[in-house]
């Protein structure tokens, strides 16, 4: 019996030794004893207040880098009270699993207009919430699956992943429908000839001495890009890994951002412009004036953003004030963004209102504040007719718009910024505009551009130019792509634009991301309504730590460079040189 309890007693002895030189070397092997000694020597000297948190400090520096492990995705309200995606990352931070960010995705901009017919408006909803269901069905399964075990910090590798996944499926939805096109009998499509009805119930024209048939042929819009099922799931899980890097990082999300930004490298930081809307006006409005869609102002660059935002504010109350005095308690309800939305007959009782609410806070409009108008063209533009809708009632063909636009800026100095004030389609027109006012006001294109993801790759021509782009972070756009873009135009001397969308949320990611990128101007909508207001609140909490930081930077004046009209073609240039034998003038530099 004592033989079989020393044999025992032996056999627990060695267990004991292989154990110690186990953990000997397993402490060895992840180099904890020199740490050790080095954190407890230092910390005697440093006499710490908190000597666990001066030791917790120390060693998680040599933890393992957090590793992306579920993402989780569930429906959110927008400000409309429409269903939209909110995503959730987690990432497992030292042993634990932990939710590092949470986003909820705006609505995307609706492609139908606000006068559109009930039946669209349902269409694109159904659209909407199938989009919805395939975001959250992916997010939770296959996108889940692919981004296991990734690092959130690798943006442009985790943004090129999500990208083409969707790419892939987009391509396998329209094999699939081109496969049922076959197998169904084929039908041919006529494209209609967009034609003046100059004949009354489509009666055939008979040619009459002195006058002859009028025909406008016009170019259609481009068909807008249509997006599978779950194409919005790329831009959520972008934003969404993104603030999740500057959450493991423990940055702010800006600096993180701006890390990400090539052009971002410089020490200081600026804020952009806030370009805020306090009127709207267009075709679904009560007025006359069917041609600018939002009247919007803009601080001068320099001017402290708490100071830019209680003038704002000012502008804004007054205007509703004025309103209730005149029309009562109806007279100042705003709409989904916020902007009041009066009865304007024309261009120049917007601007007026406008500019009287400057002067009213003892400013002046053109030096202090500023004014920028949403033209978007697109929408005020009659395509049976081939005109703009100016006034109700009132058409001007593109051509006439130019005079109409130049018109205008020469006698409002104050306004230096329009969006979209032609369609894209009328090229040689928009690029007159740009050769009369670029010198005085921004030509921002919106919906004149494709999305940041195929903007990046196409070639930019001398034949259609603009002063800057406005950006949406939405759909297919990934944070990547959108700094890419940014990058590239900005080479082609344009500025940056960021801007909301209608269907926001209580997120002020966009706020970061604009002085990540460095943008010029943020389009934030009015100083009114939840969703609106905490994206002025984060612009208020940026500068104060950049300028408790020292890293606060400052906006350039204004600079608006020429855009000149592009060299006739090459036929035409050897047309005019034949007909007229007159010395070519030097073009000038651009």
């Amino acid at each position: 019996m004592a033989a079989v309890n020393e044999k025992s007693d032996a056999k627990s002895r060695q267990d004991f030794y292989d154990t110690k030189q186990k953990a000997v070397e397993y402490y060895n092997k992840n180099g904890v004893p020199s740490k050790m000694e080095t954190v407890l020597n230092s910390m005697f000297y440093d006499n710490p207040e908190d000597v666990y948190g001066h030791l917790s400090n120390y060693f998680e520096k040599f933890a393992k880098t957090p590793l992306i492990t579920k993402l989780k995705s569930s429906t959110a309200l927008d400000s409309r009270g429409q269903s939209t995606v909110q995503t959730s990352v987690y990432c497992n931070i030292k042993n634990h699993q932990q939710c590092v960010s949470t986003v909820v995705s705006p609505s995307p901009v609706s492609h139908v207009l606000e006068n559109a017919k009930i039946e669209e408006r349902e269409a694109e909803e159904t659209e909407r919430k199938e989009d919805i269901q395939a975001c959250l069905d992916l997010i939770q399964t296959e996108l889940n699956n692919k981004l296991n075990g990734l690092d959130p910090c690798q943006q442009t590798d985790i943004d090129t992943l999500i990208y083409d996944f969707i790419a892939e499926k987009k391509r396998e939805s329209d094999i699939l429908k081109e496969e049922q096109k076959k197998e169904s009998p084929e039908e041919e499509a006529q494209s209609p000839v967009v034609q003046s009805p100059s004949n009354k119930k489509n009666k055939p024209a008979s040619p009459k001495k002195g006058k002859a048939a009028s025909l406008v042929i016009v170019v259609p819009d481009e068909p807008r890009e249509i997006f599978i099922p779950g194409t919005s799931a790329v831009c959520a899980i972008s934003k969404a890994v993104c603030c999740g890097a500057a959450r493991v990082q423990q940055v702010p999300l800006y600096q993180h951002i701006a890390s990400l930004s090539p052009q971002q490298k410089q020490k200081t930081l600026s804020l952009p412009l806030p370009m805020v809307t306090i009127l709207q006006a267009g075709r679904a409005a009560t007025g006359k004036l069917k041609c600018i869609k939002e009247f919007m102002v803009i601080p001068k660059p320099g001017m402290p953003m708490k100071q830019a935002v209680e003038h704002i504010q000012g502008i804004y109350h007054h205007i509703s004030k004025n309103l209730y005095v005149k029309g009562g308690v109806a007279a100042k309800f705003v709409n989904d963004i916020g902007a009041l939305c009066p009865v304007l007959e024309k261009v120049e009782q917007g601007l007026d209102l406008v500019q009287e609410a400057i002067t009213s806070l003892g400013l002046t409009p053109g030096e202090d504040f500023h004014i920028a108008l949403n033209i978007a063209a697109h929408e005020m533009f009659d395509m049976e007719k081939g005109k703009y809708e100016v006034i109700l009632g009132q058409l001007k063909s593109p051509d006439d718009m130019v005079d109409f636009w130049g018109d205008i800026i020469s006698r409002y100095p104050s306004v230096i910024a329009i969006i979209d004030p032609l369609r894209k389609q009328e090229g040689p027109q928009w690029m007159k505009l740009c050769d009369r006012i670029s010198t005085q006001c921004y030509i921002l294109g919106d919906h004149v551009y494709h999305r940041p993801g195929l903007l990046k790759s196409e070639e930019i021509t001398e034949y259609f130019k603009t002063s800057g782009v406005v950006y949406k972070l939405e759909h297919m756009n990934t944070i990547t792509d959108l700094i890419t873009c940014v990058q590239k135009m900005e080479e082609c001397k344009n500025i940056t634009v960021l801007t909301t969308s209608q269907g926001d949320t209580t997120d002020s990611f966009i706020t970061d991301l604009s002085v990540g990128i460095g943008a010029k101007f943020l389009k934030l909508g009015a100083p009114c309504r939840g969703e609106r207001i905490i994206k002025f609140n984060r612009l208020l909490q940026i500068e104060e730590e950049l300028q408790d930081g020292g890293r606060l930077g400052c906006q350039g004046d204004h600079a608006f460079p020429k855009i000149d009209l592009p060299p006739p073609p090459v036929g035409e240039e050897e047309n005019q040189a034949t007909e007229t034998p007159s010395p070519r003038k030097d073009s000038k530099k651009k």
